[in-house]
């Protein structure tokens, strides 16, 4: 009986640690260029580029860096920080390459730090 009262007590109040990360508006790279004096900015994602293929972003994600519920915005870095070199051909290897469509209706390829976007927790 004890044994089927702490079952039933742990089935209640566990915790689903299990979220999603859903887009509610465009998804923006911060991108940032210069090295001593650095600027920066946001240019909307329009497509990543995977196999050759342009593909939409996706719009839900399993993890993020960052979640500000006040905010209702979600944050992706998208480049690794701390050993230079290595971490560029790491970032070639695993990261997608982004994509913004220009005036002229082109794909101009962009290179963010990170990728941020409104969103909702599920």
């Amino acid at each position: 009986m004890k044994s089927l009262l702490v079952l039933l007590t742990s089935a209640l109040f566990s915790v689903n640690s299990f979220a999603i990360y859903c887009a509610t508006g465009d998804i923006e790279a911060h991108e940032c260029s210069g090295f001593i004096i650095k600027s920066c900015g946001f240019t909307r994602v329009d497509a990543i580029e995977k196999d050759g293929k342009y593909y939409e972003p996706a719009r839900c994600y399993k993890d993020v860096n960052n979640y500000s519920a006040s905010k209702e915005r979600c944050w992706i870095t998208t480049k690794s920080t701390g050993l230079g070199f290595i971490n560029t051909v790491f970032d070639s290897v695993v990261m997608p390459t982004f994509y913004h469509i220009d005036k002229e209706n082109n794909y101009e390829k962009i290179d963010p730090e990170s990728i941020t976007f409104k969103c909702t927790k599920r």
